[in-house]
């Protein structure tokens, strides 16, 4: 088992170099302003792409109007020379309680000298402009010499990832200009510009010592890397201790970045130390924790797997506004780092019922880049305001592919939705107003993008694709329509409750986007007449216009484990298949528990489930969601501990090449909360249902609703 999975940490031995990418995903570390892969600060570069550190929300040019998020300067590194080395013996460890990943090895050299060195990183929650790596060195049976260096490589580059899941990439982009290189002393950095736009990073360092009393740093300035080397005499047993303190700043947070990142470093040495900055890290984590642990009554095993998901939300939820949280989050550059409907549906729910401020901060960036979403309804000659598929910093659409870029709409209406579930659950007031123009530009875009048949006095919903996207292109996806229904609905609320509650805002809003009182007409004659599929016979909503005369697949037949099948099968293939990729009818049931009956939500289980391939990570938490609420407690069971696990035992197979799965972990989330605990809010109020799997038998947890903090304990067996 290469993971080893506690109540509070995750374990492996890392003496398996098969195993490297998969630990370097799992050992991820973030504050919601830069992410690390969770390579060994001392590791060996093998290239300049790999060893990725990322700032939220940092984009550039990789070519016209295409961006990636850009591989930053490595701060990490830092190298210890003990001589030729005849064997190692590794263990990592992340401690969820503060956010630190620790390496500990046994060294033994080709002449029999043995060396225990401690590696420990962090990435400050409190300041989250800071980080630390700290050097532990004990002679185990010698004395002699050591030499440790540190370091900030610039040297790095991107290596940008086809949006075809199917396609390689061997050709790296330079993203920097010229390198800015400074060390003197215990103080070094490295302070860069972005090719194309000018945007600056830098990236400054402050070294500490113990019992290192008889070494001068001698400083090592390379065309875009700065550090400080220093060889001194070690005694046998006693142990050497090097801090390098990091400071990391970028454009969006001063003029000068450089001089921001050196001035951040001139404080007291007592306020710098390593143990000092991750103390008060911790305190900031134990604060999270205090608002967002979901404690369970089940093995130690699960319950950290549980903790792993939301540690990962946490240490991914944007530090500022203006940003939003990419599919992989800081943890690989795949989807070139981009935004998608994930955000909104997956991971926006913890957030709005665990630290509201983070939510609102996640949906502030579809505030920013409104302007931007006006601009890609015109360009699809429409009105409105279309949200892109893809999206960077800028909001401007970033898929290549065009049946996904053009027809994944779906995601204009889940933001508005995510709006929609932000204000029912806190009550934010102030925000209604920033939120009501948002509802309504979404609603005008849909109401020009459904195509009005005279003859049968319906809207169609042409040439769309839905969250099942082996579906192909296609028209009336049941998803997509009822999204879009729920958008007019909330555009017409906001309208009405602007003129009643805020009439001077509503005043200048109405002015600002020429707002016509019949639209209100138009939008509720839509939502009522929008062709949403279902077959009374069976009580059965269908997917879309199509999927009934697809082929049928024999999945079991095809797909024996939980690997993608688009590693089987072309896409063109797959789309001509009755099978999906994940769910569709199933994921409006999990979104709207209030709208169907008991009896459609069973038909469309029965109906769905077993033509799934689950071949999308969003797929199983969404499944145990709903298998929860119908009382399918074997069913619930077993998607859930996929949800869970999907990265902590790699069920897809990806977990190495891709990255941490972030929607996942809100998925899982959601299973627990929505699903076995039966939280819901709706009508200003909260309410549970419990349906618990067997193999949990009570859960605690806290919850925010409408500013006010409530504790929740459950005992499953009542």
């Amino acid at each position: 088992m290469p993971v080893e999975i506690n109540a509070w940490t995750i374990s492996a031995e890392n003496n398996d170099i098969t195993k490297k990418e998969f630990l370097e995903s799992i050992f991820s570390q973030a504050n919601g302003y830069m992410g690390v892969r969770g390579f060994c600060p001392d590791g060996s570069k093998v290239n300049r792409f790999s060893r990725t550190t990322f700032i939220a929300g940092f984009f550039e040019y990789i070519k016209n109007g295409v961006t990636d998020m850009v591989n930053q300067p490595d701060f990490s590194p830092v190298e210890i020379n003990i001589g030729d080395i005849a064997k190692t013996s590794e263990r990592i460890t992340l401690d969820m309680r503060d956010g630190s990943v620790t390496w500990r090895r046994r060294a033994t050299g080709c002449d029999g000298r043995i060396t225990d060195i401690e590696i420990t990183r962090f990435l400050s929650l409190d300041d989250f402009r800071l980080a630390g790596v700290r050097v532990k060195v004990k002679p185990v049976n010698y004395s002699g010499t050591v030499k440790i260096s540190a370091r900030i490589d610039g040297d790095v580059a991107n290596l940008p990832i086809a949006d075809d899941q199917m396609i390689d990439n061997n050709e790296t982009v330079e993203m920097w200009g010229a390198a800015d290189v400074w060390a003197d002393g215990s103080r070094g950095g490295v302070s860069v510009a972005a090719a194309v736009s000018g945007r600056k990073t830098a990236a400054a360092f402050r070294i500490f010592t113990e019992n290192i009393s008889n070494a001068a740093f001698t400083p090592e300035l390379g065309e875009r890397s700065a550090g400080v080397s220093a060889e001194f005499n070690v005694c046998k047993g006693v142990v050497y201790t090097l801090e390098k303190i990091v400071a990391v700043y970028c454009y969006r947070d001063s003029p000068d970045p450089k001089s921001a990142a050196k001035a951040a470093l001139e404080l007291p040495e007592s306020a710098l130390r390593f143990d000092c900055l991750l103390n008060n890290s911790r305190k900031a984590w134990e604060a999270r924790w205090r608002d967002s642990d979901f404690i369970i009554r089940a093995d130690a095993e699960l319950q950290g797997a549980v903790r792993y998901n939301i540690f990962n939300l946490i240490q991914n939820a944007p530090a500022t506004p203006g940003v939003s949280i990419g599919a992989r989050g800081l943890t690989h550059g795949r989807y070139k780092g981009c935004y998608f409907w994930d955000t909104e549906i997956f991971m926006a729910p913890f957030f709005m019922f665990t630290n509201p401020a983070a939510a609102k901060n996640l949906l502030l960036y579809r505030v920013v880049t409104l302007p931007a979403a006006l601009s890609e309804a015109k360009k699809f000659s429409l009105s409105g305001a279309r949200y892109p598929w893809m999206s960077s910093d800028a909001g401007r659409e970033q898929c290549q592919t065009w049946d996904t870029g053009d027809c994944e709409v779906h995601i204009t209406a889940d933001i508005a939705y995510a709006f929609g579930r932000y204000l029912e659950i806190t009550g934010d007031d102030e925000f209604f107003t920033t939120a009501a123009e948002v509802f309504i530009q979404t609603a005008r875009y849909w109401l020009s993008r459904f195509t009005y048949h005279k003859e049968t006095g319906v809207y169609n919903l042409l040439f769309v694709k839905g969250p099942d996207e082996y579906c192909g292109v296609t028209s009336n996806d049941f998803y997509t329509v009822k999204m879009a229904r729920h958008n007019f609905l909330l555009a017409i609320e906001a309208v009405n409750r602007m003129r009643r509650e805020f009439p001077d805002d509503w005043a200048r809003l109405s002015k600002k986007i020429s707002f016509d009182s019949e639209e209100i007409a138009k939008w509720r004659d839509a939502a009522s007449r929008s062709v949403m599929r279902r077959d009374p016979a069976r009580d059965l909503f269908i997917q879309d216009d199509t999927f009934e005369i697809l082929e049928p697949l024999d999945i079991a037949a095809y797909k024996n484990d939980d690997r993608p099948a688009y590693q089987k099968f072309s896409f063109d293939r797959l789309q001509r298949f009755q099978a999906l990729k994940q769910p569709n009818v199933l994921m409006a049931v999990a979104l709207f528990p209030n709208d169907f009956t008991e009896a459609q939500k069973l038909a469309a289980w029965e109906y769905y489930e077993p033509k799934t391939l689950h071949d999308s990570s969003l797929s199983f938490g969404v499944h145990a969601l709903v298998a929860a609420r119908l009382g399918l407690r074997e069913k619930a069971a077993e998607y859930f501990r996929k949800a869970v696990f999907l990265d902590l035992r790699d069920v897809m197979g990806v977990t190495a090449k891709e990255g941490l799965h972030m929607a996942a972990f809100g998925a899982a989330w959601q299973a627990l909360a929505f699903g076995f605990a039966g939280l819901w809010a709706d009508a200003g109020e909260t309410r549970l249902d419990p349906a618990p799997p067997g193999e949990i038998t009570g859960a605690a947890f806290s919850i925010w609703h409408k500013g006010s903090r409530r504790e929740i304990d459950i005992d499953f067996n009542d």
